[in-house]
């Protein structure tokens, strides 16, 4: 079988236009939820941040990674906290997004003050949504995004 980006390339055009609309209405959703696009921004490299740190966690049994169990340690330790030595700050997230540390700085006070993070000198940005933002986040929009991946997914294995 033929690697992938060689696989894409060739059919690129049939592809591409289907991965820009997942991307769109991803972002579209998204910023919808947080309020603005340099918010969706901080806020994607924030979950990112929360998931390597979930993936590293003794916690999961990788022999499934089922998305139930996945969403099950993410509400925990959205609720709990974790223990890790990586700290996730205002540079690295202006690094990772683009931003200014001044506008990522922005950004994360108004997420605080929408209850999806906290933050502390010593533990940096911590993803820690209310309950209702967390229902909503692995009720609603997660599955969202799975739907439009998997759709996304479906087209590429057709033109295989």
């Amino acid at each position: 079988m033929k690697q992938m980006k060689d696989f894409l390339k060739v059919n690129f055009l049939h592809i591409w236009h289907h991965f820009l609309s997942f991307e769109i209405n991803r972002s579209r959703d998204a910023i919808k939820m947080i309020g603005s696009a340099n918010g969706y921004l901080v806020f994607q490299v924030i979950c990112w941040h929360h998931i390597l740190i979930l993936m590293n966690s003794s916690d999961l049994d990788f022999k499934g990674s089922f998305r139930k169990e996945a969403v099950d340690l993410w509400i925990k330790y959205g609720k709990d906290g974790f223990n890790t030595n990586t700290v996730l700050t205002y540079s690295l997230i202006g690094q990772l997004t683009g931003l200014s540390i001044e506008t990522v700085r922005r950004q994360v006070k108004k997420l605080i003050n929408d209850e999806w993070v906290s933050y502390s000198k010593k533990y940096g940005v911590k993803l820690e949504p209310s309950d209702k933002n967390n229902k909503f986040l692995a009720d609603t929009f997660n599955i969202r995004e799975v739907d439009n991946l998997g759709h996304l997914l479906d087209v590429i294995e057709k033109r295989k």
